[in-house]
């Protein structure tokens, strides 16, 4: 019988495959030396965009040769010790070869009758306990932070409508639900204000102190506004390190104002939540306990592939009863509920084994020591920044970002330096010496390094200023 192109004799499996591993393991050798990133040129870009979609089948050779030349070459750069932009880590090699097992296991990760849904409750358990939930909690693995997130917070309006949401929707509550969160909340807040049909208007962005974390007096002013207005206040979303500066809300303080207000605690740890392993952060966490929900990311501060995010939820049998559908065709005699139940996915990939195999692999105390020194790196970027005259510090949070200027000497314009540094960044960029990212503090334009990577060295630092004031200097010139 004639094999189907879709199928791979084993030989072949095994030869492409070890082609595909020599590629990787070829491109991690030359991460240092390499370019943080390479400008995609215009014939790759017009060639990947017009790829043709042929009735012939390929030859698998040809393909892995095209993503050799025109995929792996053009990557984001956080693989590079010099990429300092947004809060991408590189993934853990080990993670890398889990998501192969994972995709050729091809679990769907929801029925409690295979493997991969116990490694997944394992995962789960491990998470509850690092951040101190009860055994009550229940969780899953999302895609990411936003996912996650999302999810928190229907559970929040599951309860604060009495379970009436799911039947009768938001235009059977008596007045309109309001929510709290800082205005260095991250965006994906907004969005699942909208998606759950809270609506922006109804999301309170509260000001912050001189460290950008949320002012607590504020936001007790805000919910007592709210009340006095004949609105319903619900749920205070926290930030467990902003993506900004790293800012770690009073977390303590804001579970006291809940707890008095009756109002349900969200934290969002996407980027920062790992940051408790660290003994030096840890007491910028206290209270992170008594929250009602988490969204933790393990693909950001646990360097696991992407995509691997999670929720945690105190209440597990309410998670379950915000989301928790049972068909017919999904019924079993399983003690254990479908993931499903908990959840917005039905099929869903088994992120978990990246994360279990990780985690295991690198151990407790491993990520411990990778986790405080990328802290580190940013304690000594901070002081080198202050070291020299050509920078200015701007914001420096407890966790792993700085915010900094370029300046010269005498130049006081806020605009002026503004569009200095916007142009500098390009620049540096641009030059793959090294890669950074930007944001908005107080109004101003701040070049902003977040460091998540344990490639990254005390030489790495210097590279980056280095290449920032040679950039500077070259826009002025």
């Amino acid at each position: 019988m004639e094999r189907p192109p879709i199928d791979l004799s084993s030989d072949e499996f095994r030869r492409l495959g070890h082609q595909i591993i020599d590629l990787l393991a070829d491109q991690l050798a030359g991460v240092r030396d390499a370019p943080v990133r390479r400008v995609l040129p215009d014939e790759v870009r017009d060639r990947l965009l017009n790829t043709r979609l042929n009735d012939a089948p390929a030859s698998p050779g040809a393909l892995i040769e095209q993503v050799k030349n025109d995929i792996l070459p053009y990557p984001l750069g956080n693989q590079s010790p010099r990429f300092f932009g947004w809060v991408n880590s590189p993934p853990a090699p080990f993670g890398v070869l889990a998501e192969l097992l994972a995709a050729a296991h091809d679990a769907p990760a929801v029925n409690s009758d295979i493997a991969a849904y116990f490694v997944e409750m394992a995962v789960i358990r491990w998470m509850r306990t690092l951040f101190r939930f009860p055994a009550t909690t229940g969780g899953l693995l999302t895609s990411g932070g936003s996912v996650a997130n999302l999810i928190g917070l229907a559970a929040m309006r599951h309860m604060m409508s009495q379970g009436n949401m799911r039947r009768l929707g938001m235009t059977a509550e008596p007045a309109r639900m309001v929510i709290y969160t800082s205005m260095q909340g991250h965006s994906c807040i907004q969005k699942a204000a909208e998606l759950l049909g809270f609506g922006d208007e109804h999301l309170r962005r509260i000001p912050v102190d001189s460290q950008y974390r949320m002012d607590v007096a504020a936001l007790r002013q805000a919910v007592e506004r709210d009340r006095a207005n004949g609105l319903r206040p619900v749920a205070v979303v926290a930030s467990a390190g902003t993506v900004n500066s790293g800012a770690i809300d009073p977390l303590d303080a804001i579970a006291d104002v809940c707890a008095d207000e009756a109002l349900w605690l969200h934290v969002d740890g996407a980027y920062g939540g790992f940051g408790i392993l660290s003994p030096e952060a840890a007491p910028h966490y206290k209270g992170i306990e008594r929250v009602d929900s988490l969204a933790i990311d393990p693909h950001k501060w646990l360097y696991a592939p992407i995509e691997a995010g999670c929720v945690l939820v105190r209440d597990g049998d309410l998670l379950r009863s915000a989301f928790g559908v049972a068909p017919s065709y999904l019924q079993h005699d399983s003690p254990y509920p479908w993931l499903s139940e908990f959840g917005i996915q039905q099929t869903r990939g088994f992120k978990a084994l990246k994360v279990w195999m990780t985690l295991q692999q690198v151990g407790l105390q491993g990520y411990r020591d990778l986790i405080s020194a990328d802290i580190a790196h940013a304690k000594a970027l901070q002081a080198k920044i202050q070291a020299r005259p050509d920078f200015a510090l701007i914001a420096a949070g407890p966790l792993s970002i700085t915010c900094f200027r370029y300046q010269l000497p005498g130049m006081t314009d806020e605009a002026a330096l503004d569009a200095l540094n916007k142009a500098l960044l390009k620049r540096m960029n641009a030059s793959g010496k090294a890669f950074m990212t930007s944001t908005e503090l107080k109004g101003r334009f701040v070049l902003r390094a977040c460091i998540v990577n344990f490639r990254t060295t005390d030489a790495d630092l210097d590279a980056l200023l280095d290449a920032a004031a040679e950039a500077g200097k070259e826009v002025k010139s």
